[in-house]
């Protein structure tokens, strides 16, 4: 993956935006979004993520085991700017450093009340911008 990328990516989805979305499908392609709050890229090709919810989108990611995070920006709809991370579920932890680290994370947001559920460690698969388009 191209290093640029990467970097982007790390940058934005450590930041936490409230635009921070989870895509999955489901094995009868039935898609659901969920807005993820508390995540971080731990290194180049590792993602950690708190879930407390998203019921549908953790149903789907134990059927399939893939999603795309998304990270949009704009600027009064004059620009744009993100990034997609695609992703494969790869563990889904109640314990361990994952999972204790994700736990720290959250205790420092605006969510700390609500009960971590568990860990889920994403293996990166690709890192897209978020328009293809050349200007």
């Amino acid at each position: 993956m191209e290093a640029a990328l990467v970097n982007k990516a790390r940058e934005l989805l450590n930041a936490n935006y409230i635009s921070t979305t989870l895509s999955t499908v489901d094995r009868e392609y039935n898609c659901n979004i969920a807005v993820i709050s508390v995540l971080e890229m731990v290194d180049d090709k590792t993602i950690i993520c708190a879930r407390f919810g998203a019921e549908r989108t953790y149903a789907n990611l134990k059927e399939t085991g893939k999603g795309v995070f998304l990270v949009l920006l704009t600027d009064n709809e004059k620009t744009k700017d993100g990034i997609r991370v695609y992703v494969k579920l790869v563990d889904d932890q109640q314990e361990g450093p994952y999972y204790e680290r994700i736990k720290e994370r959250l205790a420092n947001t605006r969510y700390r009340n609500f009960p971590l559920k568990n860990c889920l460690v994403f293996e990166i698969t690709d890192i897209l911008p978020v328009s293809m388009l050349s200007k």
